[in-house]
């Protein structure tokens, strides 16, 4: 095996990541229309009104609930066990290099543990107002929010597709129009990986207000993916979420935009160690598209490695667009 050229994951962002691949099964999320169901697809479109981009549909399933029968003559009990823990994701950004012309920060699902609950979306929220951990700050690279602190969750109902979020007016910080459009943009990339979830709209303290999107436009209506494409990376990893636990063989999932929709990947040990790698395409080499594929490993022991993605210059080659997620191996 070889090492590949890159290394950056921290070791604090190592052990972050091992406490996040502890995590067992998540339980489903509520049926009511106040919260979404849980994650089983990405949101297939933008938003018709600002863009013809189509936002590929990508697959993440969620964690099935462990179902128990017993059975005690002459009657029949069903019971579910569902786990202590659940784990999901909220949207935070990793400052990385590597990106001609689109140097970031980007967006990605950061693995989170939280106690079993039905309200899994609002769950996921207030993980994302809770902001990233010291270990997520002092990880290389470091992993950062722009929502100010002390911001609470006020209301969340789904309908028809929209979310309506309530946030505490500390929300609207006072600073510049793109950095509120990636505070908007963590919240609904957060909710949008709920498929009952397609677009957002925003309250604050109870009242509708206008948010601006990744082109600094500002917008009175419910907003999508395809409105802060702007932060995405070029190749952007959906699942495994950054630093959580991964299957095996390994599911990876996600969009980008990459030249003739080719793009190469790696998954490496612990060690930094080449264990697997190909080439990979997504559905549409002309725009953003879609990609979902599995990578076969072996490994002798759980371990933190990293998947890397990265693209081909058209011109000379070389790599473009790198990126590097940690991920839990598992034998």
């Amino acid at each position: 095996m070889r090492r590949f050229g890159i290394r950056t994951i921290g070791l604090a962002m190592l052990l972050s990541a091992c406490a996040a691949g502890a995590v067992t099964g998540g339980a489903p999320e509520s049926t009511a229309t106040t919260e979404p169901m849980p994650v089983s697809t990405r949101p297939s479109g933008t938003n018709d009104s600002t863009t013809t981009t189509a936002l590929p549909a990508t697959s993440v399933t969620a964690a099935p609930i462990t179902t128990t029968t017993t059975t005690a003559a002459p009657t029949t009990t069903s019971t579910t066990t569902q786990p202590s823990e659940i784990a999901l994701v909220s949207y935070f950004f990793v400052d990385e290099i590597g990106h001609p012309d689109r140097s970031g920060p980007f967006l990605v699902p950061v693995s989170r543990t939280v106690p079993s609950t039905k309200g899994v979306a609002r769950a996921a929220i207030e993980q994302l107002l809770a902001g990233p951990t010291a270990a997520d700050r002092d990880g290389v690279p470091s992993i950062t929010s722009v929502i100010p602190s002390g911001v609470r969750l006020l209301g969340l109902n789904v309908s028809e597709g929209i979310a309506t979020v309530d946030l505490s007016g500390n929300f609207e910080a006072d600073d510049d129009a793109a950095v509120a459009a990636q505070r908007i943009a963590q919240v609904v990339y957060t909710l949008a990986r709920f498929p009952s979830v397609h677009e957002v709209m925003f309250r604050l303290d109870g009242s509708d207000i206008a948010v601006p999107i990744g082109d600094g436009q500002l917008v009175s209506r419910s907003v999508s993916i395809g409105d802060y494409l702007e932060f995405a990376a070029s190749l952007h990893v959906e699942e495994p979420a950054y630093a959580g636990r991964g299957g095996n063989p390994l599911h990876v999932s996600g969009f980008g935009a990459v030249f003739e929709a080719s793009f190469s990947y790696a998954l490496t040990d612990d060690d930094g160690l080449i264990i697997s790698e190909g080439i990979a395409m997504t559905n549409n080499g002309m725009g953003w598209g879609g990609f979902d594929f599995t990578i076969d490993y072996t490994v002798d022991r759980e371990q933190v490695g990293a998947l890397i993605v990265f693209a081909h210059s058209a011109e000379n080659g070389s790599q473009i667009d790198v990126r590097e997620y940690p991920v839990v191996l598992v034998p």
